[in-house]
């Protein structure tokens, strides 16, 4: 039986009232342990609504001019928070926009995860054309979003790039995740010297995310 056929068996087998499964075979028997091991993180449409519609519903903030939406499935358990650097002006942000995506896929394929499979979000949600609202006033509503979007993607593990200390209430308030933070992607393109902390930040979740899937 193939891999594929299986996993159709087991969905099939947990949809409905029968939870008997039967198997065939060693290597039948070792795959069914391993599906059964692995948690089921994919976002559902109904989880993923549900973040949007908190975003879109949100008014607190004057001028809102964008909305920024999470993307990845968040598959594989991990969470990556982007908290853009002080001192980068918006035009910078623009400017680096494709080459920090870049980087960051490349820094989840270098411990060999896929961006897709993670969970990647903003913690400020929206950019305003109010020129007195600055991303540190948005943060305070934006937190209460995003602790709702970790309760939802039920992360293992968070990467925070760029500033964490705000994220701190967050942090202490929800148990069973470990954290990590690394430098922004954009302050890592404007100064190469971080790179290698970022690096050794990287290993750490990695070795935390292999102990995980053992």
């Amino acid at each position: 039986m193939k891999s594929s056929d299986l996993t159709n068996l087991i969905e099939k087998a947990f949809s409905g009232n029968n939870r008997v499964l039967l198997f065939k075979g060693e290597e039948e028997l070792i795959y069914l342990k391993n599906f059964l091991k692995e948690p089921v993180r994919a976002l559902s449409n109904e989880g993923d609504n549900s973040i949007r519609s908190l975003i879109e519903s949100c008014s607190m903030c004057k001028g809102v001019i964008k909305r920024k939406y999470a993307f990845g499935t968040g598959a594989n358990g991990v969470m990556i928070i982007l908290n853009s650097p002080k001192l980068v002006t918006s035009q910078e942000l623009n400017i680096f926009k494709k080459e920090s995506a870049e980087l960051l896929k490349k820094m989840i394929n270098a411990i060999n995860l896929q961006l897709d499979e993670c969970y990647v979000t903003n913690l400020v949600k929206c950019e305003s054309s109010d020129s007195l609202v600055k991303p540190s006033d948005m943060i305070p509503t934006c937190l209460e979003i995003l602790k709702r979007e970790i309760e939802i993607v039920k992360p293992s593990i968070i990467l925070v790039l760029g500033e964490i200390i705000p994220l701190q209430a967050v942090v202490k308030s929800l148990h069973g995740i470990s954290w990590f933070a690394t430098e922004h992607t954009i302050s890592l393109i404007k100064n190469p010297d971080l790179k290698r902390d970022a690096w050794n930040t990287l290993k750490q979740l990695k070795a935390k995310y292999d102990q995980i899937h053992k």
